[in-house]
């Protein structure tokens, strides 16, 4: 019978949950449905909705083109020295341009100048600001900015992060994908896309948090960064007090959806909690430090729900940057934490190499390699 039990409760966890997520609900998670209810809660922003079509297609196309009309580091021309002597590339570039000028490509200060001005004014006038779209944020491209962040300080780099970030491309063609009733929208309306512009402030990654909410009810929460700090053990009960607090008296009353997730930020003195995002409660959203299985079949029957803190430092995640599997193969970043997978990948690279320079001198190249190793 005891065996029995253990059995059940290993399959409960164990067997993929179907998860159903509505269209509705995805839509209720966009940024300007919920951000007027819970205003007072979040970080100073600007919010540009109905984009422009040829703004979508800017994103969507292949490149970045960044407009020159005002100085910038990205744009600048690079002054030739001694390091930088004439090249062939000078050629090619001068010929690239010349397409370019003959193709099709979306161009900001010739296809949605509105726009362009209004992100250029709202930066001269908040200061630096970090994007999102409707749902995501492009914390997946900060790789492409010199300071690794989502700090822009001119409209260059808003570009350059938005056509950067999967995320962002996520949010433009697969924002429904996986909802249980078809189409494009909940709505008869097509969606609207619009972009955020809030005030940048430097969070502490440490102090950042996930919060899951099952049928109204907080069923648990996670640290966000995935490093570990030593710190937030003994803060674990203020902290669990703080989210509790403000996700049942103040987000459970007023979102429509009993299951969603949400992202808060409680930095020092832990005196105000910030609302940084509404999830859906969906498989889409990264479950962090719980498996979604877990979420699902969670009980809690009277007990206090869990905040789940890493405990012990997470030596695989100091050895490979967050959000890498976007930027670079999976394999790669894979690898890096494995020297045998290392070796594995370049011999894969070399029988490659010889594949291609001809089957007649594949089995000579793979000997003489081997002899080398």
């Amino acid at each position: 019978m005891v065996l029995e039990q253990d059995q059940q409760e290993e399959e409960k966890y164990t067997t993929l949950v179907d998860i159903p997520v509505t269209k509705a609900q995805v839509e209720n998670c966009t940024f300007s449905h919920w951000h007027p209810k819970f205003k007072k809660y979040t970080p100073k922003c600007v919010i540009i909705p109905s984009l422009p079509d040829s703004f979508i297609q800017y994103l969507e196309q292949d490149g970045i083109k960044l407009p020159h009309d005002e100085k910038s580091f990205y744009t600048e021309k690079i002054t030739p020295t001694e390091d930088n002597e004439y090249s062939d590339w000078d050629d090619e570039e001068e010929e690239l341009e010349q397409e370019g000028k003959k193709s099709q490509d979306i161009e900001p200060l010739k296809d949605f100048p509105e726009l362009h001005s209004r992100i250029k004014e709202i930066i001269a006038d908040m200061g630096a600001v970090t994007p999102k779209l409707n749902w995501s944020a492009p914390r997946d491209a900060t790789w492409i900015l010199p300071n690794n962040t989502m700090k822009c300080n001119e409209v260059n780099e808003v570009y350059l992060l938005l056509n950067a970030s999967n995320y962002i491309m996520h949010d433009l063609q697969h924002a429904f994908d996986g909802c249980i009733d078809d189409g494009k929208s909940a709505t008869d309306k097509p969606l609207q896309y619009e972009l955020i512009l809030r005030e940048w402030f430097d969070i502490n990654p440490a102090l950042e948090f996930r919060v899951f909410v099952k049928d109204k009810k907080i069923v648990g929460a996670s640290q966000r960064d995935l490093n570990y700090y030593d710190f937030l053990n003994e803060l674990s009960d203020q902290l669990k007090d703080l989210i509790e607090e403000f996700v049942e008296d103040i987000i459970v009353p007023q979102f429509e959806d009993d299951s969603f997730v949400v992202d808060l930020y409680i930095p020092r003195p832990f005196n105000k909690v910030f609302l940084i995002d509404i999830n859906p409660f969906a498989r889409k959203t990264d479950s962090l430090l719980f498996s979604w299985n877990e979420l699902v079949h969670i009980e809690l029957s009277g007990k206090d729900y869990e905040l789940r803190l890493l405990t012990e430092n997470n030596t695989g995640r100091f050895a490979s940057k967050e959000h890498s599997e976007n930027q670079v193969p999976r394999d790669l970043v894979d690898a890096s934490l494995n020297p045998d997978a290392i070796r594995e990948l370049t011999q894969k690279w070399k029988d490659l190499l010889s594949r291609q320079n001809g089957s007649g001198s594949d089995t000579e190249s793979e000997s003489e390699s081997e002899d080398k190793v």
